[in-house]
């Protein structure tokens, strides 16, 4: 295992990183890194930015909006906000969840414990501490390797991430909760003595590398050119970031227990022409796959209904069934 720390704080440079990582670097071995942003609204892949994020306050508090290749919600970072990446050799038979919770979540979780902090995780992908979020874990599939990363809240500014996260109702009520703010909490809320994010990040990282004992690696000159590339070309590229659906004559949306699904539709004649599926689900394949295996099919319900049974979801959905999509695509 190999342990990776970059200097940028740019969201766009970190995202470049792990798909370099899993196309190039990783070579059957498992890759750690701990990084940082400067002001962040950091987009699921499966998310219209204009449904989750306030531009003009975004615009006035200088955050950078990204959109990142794997599945869940928008979260908010800044500096006084750890990341975490785990990059694992990945084969059909693994269980993603059980990587995420077992290789990433649980290894935080030893290190902060070690440290005096009793978190603990819960639910489908967070890391409380008293009650609150200070973690959420998302993943992305690619090519024989997994990526799963999350956020470490340590003293991030939260009046900002309330101010420029547009609140889903539906969400709130489902987690029977008033706001993003009521929801979330600082680690350095419930420390008894007084760190600043940088000394907090060294004990950190101390602590998981005496849980998980690896050696330290820094990218070479040719490796942050590649870096760059793939950061120019697809992470800082606004056809990436701001994508929307323009052309449907069906759309229809829900919020499930696992997560929330839009879909858009273009249907002639009772087949579907082409198909966009958006939300905060935990996807870790690309959902533009599942978006092709629908376009030329019947927009039947019992016939959609078969053949979505017929397909593994899991990998698109996290855990939401066929006959939960086609409720979607019904509604």
């Amino acid at each position: 295992m190999i342990f990776i720390q970059p200097k940028s704080t740019d969201a766009a440079v970190h995202f470049a990183s792990e798909e370099y990582c899993m196309a190039s670097l990783a070579k059957n071995q498992d890759i750690f890194m701990v990084w940082q942003t400067d002001n962040c609204a950091m987009l699921g892949s499966n998310q219209i930015a204009q449904d989750e994020i306030d531009f003009d306050l975004a615009k006035q508090h200088g955050v950078q909006i990204v959109r990142r290749s794997s599945g869940g919600g928008t979260i908010y970072t800044d500096k006084g906000t750890l990341l975490v990446t785990l990059i694992t050799p990945f084969t059909p038979e693994d269980d993603a969840k059980e990587i995420g919770r077992t290789r990433l979540a649980q290894p935080i979780i030893a290190a902060l414990q070690k440290m005096g902090i009793q978190a603990e995780i819960k639910g489908r992908n967070d890391m409380l501490l008293g009650g609150k979020k200070i973690s959420g874990l998302a993943q992305r599939l690619g090519k024989n390797y997994l990526c799963s990363h999350c956020s470490l809240l340590f003293d991030a500014d939260l009046s900002i991430l309330e101010k420029i996260l547009t609140v889903d109702e539906s969400k709130m009520k489902s987690k029977g909760i008033s706001s993003v703010r009521s929801r979330v909490t600082n680690i350095c809320e419930h420390l008894t003595k007084k760190y600043t994010t940088q000394e907090f990040k060294a004990l950190f990282i101390q602590a998981l590398l005496e849980v998980m004992p690896m050696e330290k690696y820094e990218f070479n000159e040719e490796e942050h050119a590649q870096i760059t590339k793939i950061r120019e070309e697809k992470y800082a590229n606004p056809l990436w970031t701001y994508r929307t659906n323009t052309n449907f004559t069906h759309r229809s949306e829900k919020r499930l227990p696992l997560g929330k699904v839009e879909t858009y539709l273009e249907v002639q004649d009772g087949i579907i022409v082409s198909c966009s599926i958006r939300g905060d689900f935990l996807s870790i394949k690309p959902i533009e796959e599942l978006e092709n295996l629908l376009a030329n099919k019947a927009f039947h319900k019992d016939q959609l209904t078969a053949y979505l049974n017929s397909i593994d979801l899991l990998p698109y959905f996290g855990g939401i069934t066929a006959d939960e999509f086609v409720s979607v695509l019904f509604s």
